[in-house]
Parts: structure tokens; sequence; C-alpha cells
């Protein structure tokens, strides 16, 4: 049963689907911060641990051998499912709308997410 080891992966999926599709009014109000906005770094969190959870079910996996390429495959991935959950979020009338901005900071979380995956060691 090799899916046991994209347990996390998959379940963190449904939690960003989750929390980007909710409809607008149920959600709480965005503090204003002068930097960032908390709705930037919340994206870029949640799709930088979904790329670390997603490499870490392939380092897991002993059917897979973890190349450059895997981490490129699996990177672009979650980028393209980042910007899939904003395609979705403008389709489905809920009082949300796909957001160019949101996808980047999608994009700009899994940079950070690779980060920390090329400086954690791998003996976990």
């Amino acid at each position: 049963m090799r899916s046991i080891y994209y347990a996390l992966a998959l379940g963190w999926a449904v939690v960003i689907l989750v929390l980007t599709l909710l409809p607008a009014q149920a959600l709480p109000p965005d503090p204003h911060w002068d930097i960032i906005s908390v709705d930037s770094l919340v994206h870029a969190i949640l799709f930088g641990v979904q790329l670390l959870l997603l490499l870490y079910g392939f380092l897991r996996d002993p059917a897979v051998l973890l190349s450059r390429r895997l981490v490129t495959i699996a990177f672009f991935s979650v980028v393209f499912f980042g910007i899939f959950v904003e395609v979705l979020q403008g389709s489905m009338g809920l009082g949300r709308q796909a957001d160019p901005f949101d996808a980047l900071c999608n994009t700009i979380g899994c940079f950070f997410g690779l980060g920390i995956w090329a400086l954690v060691p791998r003996r976990l």
C-alpha cells in the first residue's frame, strides 16, 4: 500500500482546497500589515508545506528514487495545483475570485519549500 507515504500530502491538499474554496463570507477579516498581507503569507505557507510533504512522501516511498527530475516535477505539480485552485476560486461563484497575485504567492511558497528542502538533511 504505497499511498500511505503520500497521506500527509494528500490530506494537506484537501486542507488547501477547503480553506481556499470557502465562501468569502465564511472567512475571517484579513488584518492589515504594512509589509505583506496575511492572505499572501498564508498562501505561501500552504503551498510551501504542500511541496515539502509531497517530497517527504517521495523520500519515504521505497519504490521511488528521489532525483532532481522528480523534485522538479513535484515543484511544478504543486505550482500548477496552486494555479488550479485560483481558477476554481474564480469559477465557483461563492464570492471568491481568481487572483493572479495569490497564484504568485503560491509559487513563491513553493520556492521557499524547495529552499527548505535543500537545507534539511534527508535522514528523517
